[in-house]
């Protein structure tokens, strides 16, 4: 069993204006349900389950699930108050199976292709926890409190890391009750897989697997998909 756990629930402070990120448009329909299609069109895909905040679950099963015009049936949860308590909730709605595995994917990713969730599944099937990730081009520097530059980083060490995060049912679910327990927080699921001492493999991501965050982002994403010239409601 494959499941696609979607992740939906954050407030996009970053982006500005009181209409979530998620619910904003590209190509005429919400960023959301290009990312609902995208897991949709791929046929290792058994389930999809959707954590969006608690008050909105209804808006998001009769508007955004259901004019999306899915094959795949969606359970939507309620997310929690961080990123890693919707993760932790979108788990257990997926309940336990051996040889599962699921992929965790940020709701504002709607461009995130069938070739990179086909190699996530397959990275996760060989190593149980396998992450896509793309080259850092900038230099990046370690700065204090004031500012001031303390160290530089070695660049070919660097990877920026994308979703979807693929990984063992089992494995992740245990890494996420682990930090429920003690307490651990982490802004992306591997980093949990890491403190339980898994390796975490990587693949190549892809660079248009972009995070709409700010609104240069939308206007990003518009470019991006007139320039692939696919739409996934046709």
């Amino acid at each position: 069993m494959i499941t696609a756990l979607i992740v939906a629930a954050g407030q996009g402070k970053r982006m500005g204006g009181a209409r979530r990120k998620q619910y904003m448009e590209i190509g005429g329909r919400p960023v959301l349900q290009w990312t609902l299609k995208a897991f949709d069109g791929c046929r290792q895909i058994d389930d999809i389950v959707l954590a969006v905040p608690e008050a909105e679950i209804e808006f998001c099963r009769h508007t955004i699930v259901a004019e999306a015009g899915l094959h795949h049936g969606v359970t939507v949860v309620a997310g929690g108050v961080s990123r890693q308590d919707s993760v932790y909730n979108g788990l257990k709605a997926i309940g336990n199976g051996e040889y599962a595995i699921v992929l965790i994917h940020d709701g504002v990713r709607p461009f995130v292709s069938g070739r990179l969730i086909a190699a996530c599944i397959s990275g996760a099937k060989r190593w149980r926890a396998c992450i896509p990730a793309v080259e850092v081009t900038d230099t990046i520097k370690q700065i204090d409190d004031s500012g001031i530059i303390r160290g530089t980083l070695p660049r070919d060490t660097l990877r920026s890391i994308q979703t979807p995060q693929a990984f063992d049912l089992q494995l992740i679910q245990t890494a996420h009750q682990m930090a429920l327990e003690k307490g651990w927080q982490a802004t992306d699921d591997a980093s949990l897989v890491e403190r339980l001492g898994y390796d975490v493999h990587t693949i190549t991501g892809d660079v248009h697997n972009i995070k709409i965050t700010t609104p240069d982002d939308l206007n990003r994403a518009e470019w991006i998909l007139l320039q692939s010239g696919k739409n996934a409601f046709q």
